[in-house]
């Protein structure tokens, strides 16, 4: 789905990489603030496809540092856009093998006696083109003399407005423009002049992502009501999984008490046949079931079930005591959905048929008959809790069994869009070590199995660890060459 090879490559071979443009025009502080901290995010959720990105104040200096690094294209993003569930990259992949000709694309606007202009909020552009072109500057908003240049013909369809064309071409008339001249109006007229045509973002690209306009006075906070309820809802429930569980089978033992995940591929069958007695999981739908079977919890065993979410912890409560493991998931989930019981926002739904071959596939291994024998005999708790706060994890470990072999599933949540909107990349580096320093304290015999994911931020470093073996190291001492220290605030 998300063809992390087919990126990577691009990326390692140059022929594209991603470059983010800051935006310091913002003057509203708690705008400047969640812009930053969106942009933390993007930026190493992206390098999971684009080891390689770049940073810099403006557009001219941001595609020469990407030139001058061997890369061909790039796609800038300006602080304050931000990505909309996983349509991006996939649509772009198409959209550019459509058009692999073309030199631009951006959202063109027509200012029709004032020239074309471009939104640098998310932009394409053929950078050995530019070179070629003689390195033509963006071109800033101005109110200069008259700008005699060749017309642009353009589509009669508009996104929206009359004033958004699906694309503009050169044509043989030359026209004088008066008036403003909006951004991009240069890099506009250099490619027209040299014969370009300018593509603007088709709708399933649009509708991929969002801009906060946070440096526009009026139209920041218009916008920031949709931002709210896109990323940080607090009613959300997964229904289905939406992420892979890693099975045991690629845990290998590296020394005789620990265990990590590799990368590679080529996994040993591993030789620790440990099971656990508890395990401390997010309230997110089957994950909690899958998880406990999977590490051979018993009659007996725990589980602590944690999330910040109410609606969460009750949707996995009644999944708790109303499914069997028979019952058809799908349409188990749609009558939860449609009873109105659980007044949550459903996410994970297209999911749903993954979810149930999962189960289909588990209950060929038992999974049914360990939930009809062994899950009614464990003792099980839920608490609602904000793992960020750091006054409650004390209250969440001492409800546990420090003696007992633990895994600890912590999911992205360090790495999650709706958390980043709050904490900046260094907060949540800090927060996920009081986490760690916390259990580590707790669990003096290293008997407790993290999985906590940061993001890509290093290859060798696994997101599933023995607590002993826990990353803790300052954000400081994280390489100048890092992801996580690319964006300037981030030094």
């Amino acid at each position: 789905m998300f063809d992390y090879e087919y990126w990577q490559e691009k990326n390692n071979s140059k022929e594209l990489t991603i470059g983010w443009l800051y935006n310091n025009q913002i003057k509203d502080d708690f705008a400047k603030g969640y812009t930053k901290n969106l942009t933390d995010y993007w930026s190493v959720e992206l390098a999971h496809f684009f080891s390689t990105q770049f940073a810099d104040e403006t557009v001219y200096d941001l595609l020469k540092k990407a030139y001058d690094n061997g890369f061909s294209n790039i796609i800038v993003f300006k602080q304050g856009c931000t990505l909309r569930g996983p349509n991006f990259l996939p649509e772009l992949k198409t959209f550019l093998n459509e058009n692999n000709n073309i030199k631009f694309i951006g959202h063109i606007l027509d200012r029709q006696e004032g020239y074309y202009e471009v939104h640098p909020q998310t932009f394409y552009i053929n950078l050995n083109w530019w070179a070629e072109a003689g390195f033509p500057e963006w071109g800033e908003r101005t109110w200069d003399s008259n700008l005699e240049t060749l017309e642009p013909t353009r589509s009669e369809e508009n996104h929206h407005d009359q004033y958004t064309p699906h694309w503009i071409a050169p044509s043989k008339n030359l026209k004088t423009y008066q008036g403003q001249r909006g951004e991009g109006w240069n890099i506009v007229k250099s490619l027209i002049e040299s014969g370009e045509k300018i593509l603007s973002w088709p709708r399933s690209i649009r509708i991929a992502k969002q801009y906060a306009y946070a440096e526009v006075e009026n139209d920041g906070p218009r916008h920031r009501a949709e931002l709210f309820t896109e990323i940080i809802s607090d009613s959300s429930v997964f229904i289905a999984n939406t992420e892979n569980f890693i099975p045991l089978d690629y845990w290998i033992k590296r020394r005789q008490d620990s265990v990590f995940l590799t990368y590679n591929g080529k996994i040993p069958k591993h030789t620790w046949s440990g099971n656990f007695q508890q395990i401390v999981i997010p309230a997110a739908g089957i994950s909690t079931l899958v998880y406990a079977f999977k590490l051979g919890l018993k009659a007996g065993h725990r589980i602590f079930i944690y999330d910040k979410s109410k609606y969460a912890i009750d949707y996995t409560n009644h999944l708790l005591n109303n499914w069997d493991g028979n019952i058809d998931y799908i349409e188990f989930a749609e009558q939860t959905m449609n009873n109105g019981n659980i007044p949550a926002s459903w996410k994970g739904i297209k999911q749903l048929p993954d979810t149930q071959k999962l189960i289909n596939d588990l209950n060929k291994e038992g999974f049914s008959d360990w939930i009809k024998n062994e899950l009614p005999g464990m003792k099980i708790k839920t608490k609602v809790i904000d793992i960020f706060d750091f006054h409650k994890i004390d209250h969440l470990l001492n409800m546990l069994d420090d003696t007992s072999m633990t895994y600890f599933h912590f999911t992205n949540i360090f790495h999650y869009a709706p958390t980043s909107f709050y904490y900046s990349l260094k907060q949540k580096w800090q927060l996920s070590n009081d986490l760690l320093f916390k259990i580590k304290k707790k669990y003096t015999k290293n008997n407790a199995l993290i999985y906590l994911a940061k993001g890509r931020y290093e290859q060798k470093v696994s997101p599933i660890f023995w607590i002993d073996d826990a990353d803790t190291r300052e954000f400081s001492e994280i390489s100048d060459m890092n992801i996580f220290r690319l964006l300037k605030w981030n030094k």
